[in-house]
């Protein structure tokens, strides 16, 4: 408080005070005569003017404060020995002063530049940490346009697939239909020509191949029974299909009859289709359970597990699956999170964990 005061104060005004410091303890050392040393005191108004000015002021105040000192010795003369000593011992301490001067002048500055040091310093942290976080808003920002970008191209893109597999069931598959009823009323009609009526009925059974392949397709597309029935009944349709498919043995755990609506609906399902399609190309398993519950109110949690050889421990690394990651962005679009952990004993478990509360389906 006291420094903060004499900081505030004017160099003219320092400077007198110094001088009046000065005199008053050239007085006290008149007063009292040479058996009580004042040499140290004669450094408290120097030390203070040459800190709060300048070497100069510092060095004049010393020059004034070694005359005083010099006349009170000279006043008791008869005490030395020879007329010379009071005028060396005056030299002697001016030149200590003087010393006390430059070292003061010289820690002054030298605070003064680890002040302009730090202060500049300071600036250019603060100046970078508001460019970081100007880069950081900028990154979230750009960050919350690629995810509602992300969000829009899964929309769009279900939107396509139901298109898509609405016109592949309805369009194509009743064409196919139409030409295997055509082709058996040709063959009803010339059933007398044995050969026509056996290339007939193999292209018949080629065109019942290609009805059910139609049928598989646009079920993978879109599943009807997302739409028609919701979210579990597909989820157990393609468990089911998963497992003639592949012969991998399915365990279905499902906690909860909550109805989703269809964005959530897709969104999951997708990021299942994702899990058992990674499940058939590379785990080796030979059985996967599937599990869902919901915690409290507030999240539903879906958990695919698998017995297989485990997800590779550089799958974190800077290259990671591409599946893994969009399936990452799926969940991250309806506000949740997943991860994908390797079991210690064997196999791979994916845990997905959304806020349930806004992705209910509402009459």
């Amino acid at each position: 408080m006291k420094l903060d005061y004499l900081n505030s104060l004017s160099k003219p005004t320092i400077v007198f005070t110094g001088l009046i410091l000065l005199a008053l303890i050239g007085l006290m050392d008149f007063i009292t005569g040479v058996e009580i040393s004042f040499s140290v005191f004669y450094l408290v108004p120097i030390s203070i003017v040459t800190w709060y000015t300048n070497k100069n002021f510092g060095l004049a105040l010393s020059v004034l404060g070694t005359a005083m000192w010099v006349f009170a010795d000279i006043q008791e003369l008869s005490r030395y020995a020879s007329p010379a000593i009071p005028y060396w011992n005056g030299l002697v301490r001016f030149f200590f002063f003087t010393i006390v001067v430059i070292l003061i002048s010289e820690l002054k500055t030298f605070k003064d530049n680890l002040e302009e040091k730090v202060a500049e310093k300071t600036s250019d942290l603060i100046k970078e940490i508001n460019e970081r976080k100007k880069t950081t808003d900028e990154l979230k920002h750009k960050s919350e346009h690629l995810s509602d970008l992300t969000k829009r191209l899964q929309n769009v893109r279900e939107e396509e697939n139901t298109r898509i597999a609405r016109e592949i069931h309805d369009e194509l598959g009743q064409s196919l239909t139409a030409i295997k009823m055509e082709l058996m009323w040709i063959c009803k009609k010339n059933s007398s020509n044995s050969k026509l009526v056996q290339g007939l009925l193999l292209i018949c059974e080629t065109v019942d191949d290609t009805i059910k392949n139609v049928r598989k397709i646009s079920a993978n597309l879109r599943p009807k029974l997302l739409d028609q029935l919701g979210f579990l009944p597909a989820i157990e349709w393609q468990v089911r299909e998963f497992s003639r498919r592949t012969k991998i043995k399915c365990e279905l755990d499902i906690n909860s009859n909550l109805e989703l609506n269809p964005i959530a609906s897709s969104t999951l399902f997708r990021i299942f289709q994702e899990s058992l399609t990674n499940i058939a190309r590379h785990s080796k398993a030979s059985k996967i359970k599937l599990s869902l519950e919901v915690n409290g109110n507030d999240s539903l949690i879906m958990r695919i597990k698998d017995n297989g050889v485990g997800i590779s421990n550089g799958f974190n690394s800077k290259k990671p699956s591409l599946g893994i990651l969009g399936m990452k962005e799926r969940a991250l679009s309806l506000g949740g999170f997943l991860n994908v952990e390797k079991i210690p004993n064997g196999g791979t478990e994916v845990t997905v964990n959304i806020p349930i509360t806004k992705h209910l389906k509402h009459d």
